[in-house]
């Protein structure tokens, strides 16, 4: 069994060419106060020299913003330089500390988060933080959040571009994002299973846990329980205790490995430059219009996505 796991835990946690990670830079005293700073956290094995699809969606946001790529290590396997859950503890503690701090000097600043894969998921649970009121940082002061490839994507989440019917590999945000809700957007393509597990794919949901629970942030520790204690109860209302033993045994784990080998090859999880949420509208172009919309809206508001008709009401996690 130990075999399999650990092939899966590859296919499941890793898709890109490494890279050094390294510090964002941060606020000086000498910059004036933007109206809007965004805090972008790219994925795994990317960096802020290399943020991948981040760049084009932070560029040219407007002279009254500023972007800032999140440094962290943006690993995912025990012999890099941390395990993946220890990884994106990491990237929530920078992001929440850049954004304080600079909330601090430039009180009048709204903030706005988006990430990608790991950066996603790691930009996600700093927005259900601020959302639920478990953060020093007001809800308030978030102008808006877009996770793209979010591993924790909850049916519940504002989707935009095509429906899908699963969730996120490590399990969803149980609380929620609480008073961002109406403010955080998620895309998602149909064949990215790091964001779109079918919920009796059993296996990949253990592995995710596994792998977000890897020496986690010490707040998501009640979610990652109660989400042990979902994919267990599943099991046992599918079959019983056999269905169990079932999901867990070599066969199924190497049909798991099977589809995640296409998956990989098939780009699904790497296309977001050219996946469309609406015809001609990439995900990275929406998202890049959405942020620039923040950007350019007056302090006092807080502008809705142009185009609703992209939005996809999703059914809660339990449907």
């Amino acid at each position: 069994m130990r075999t399999w796991l650990v092939a899966l835990v590859v296919a499941v946690v890793g898709l890109s060419v490494p890279s050094t990670a390294a510090a964002a830079p941060l606020p000086t005293l000498r910059q004036p106060c933007p109206d809007l700073y965004v805090l972008a956290i790219p994925g795994t094995w990317a960096d802020i020299a290399e943020p991948g699809i981040l760049r084009e969606v932070t560029d040219g946001l407007g002279p009254r913003s500023r972007s800032t790529y999140v440094g962290y290590d943006a690993t995912a396997f025990p012999w890099e330089k941390a395990i993946y859950g220890r990884s994106k503890a990491q990237a929530v503690a920078n992001a929440t500390g850049l954004a304080t701090m600079m909330l601090r000097r430039c009180p009048h600043t709204k903030v706005a988060f988006t990430g990608y894969s790991q950066g996603a998921d790691a930009a996600g649970d700093v927005a259900a933080e601020i959302g639920t009121g478990r953060a020093a940082i007001r809800p308030d002061q978030v102008a808006g959040v877009v996770l793209i490839s979010d591993p924790r994507r909850s049916r519940r989440d504002t989707l935009i571009g095509p429906s899908v019917t699963g969730q996120g590999s490590g399990g969803p945000r149980l609380t929620g994002m609480g008073r961002l809700s109406a403010r955080t957007y998620t895309i998602c393509a149909p064949k990215d299973l790091y964001c779109n597990t079918p919920r009796e794919s059993y296996v990949t949901r253990i592995v995710g846990y596994l792998a977000e629970t890897s020496d986690p942030t010490p707040s998501q520790m009640n979610q990652y329980q109660a989400e042990a204690g979902a994919i267990l109860d599943e099991m046992l209302t599918q079959g019983g205790i056999g269905a169990v033993g079932r999901e867990v045994s070599n066969q199924r784990a190497r049909q798991q490995i099977i589809v995640f080998n296409r998956f990989i090859q098939s780009g699904a999880h790497t296309d977001y430059g050219d996946f469309e949420v609406r015809p001609g509208i990439t995900a990275v172009r929406w998202a890049h219009e959405f942020l620039a919309r923040l950007a350019s809206a007056p302090p006092s508001s807080v502008p809705s996505p142009a185009a609703p008709s992209s939005a996809t009401r999703q059914p809660s996690d339990k449907e």
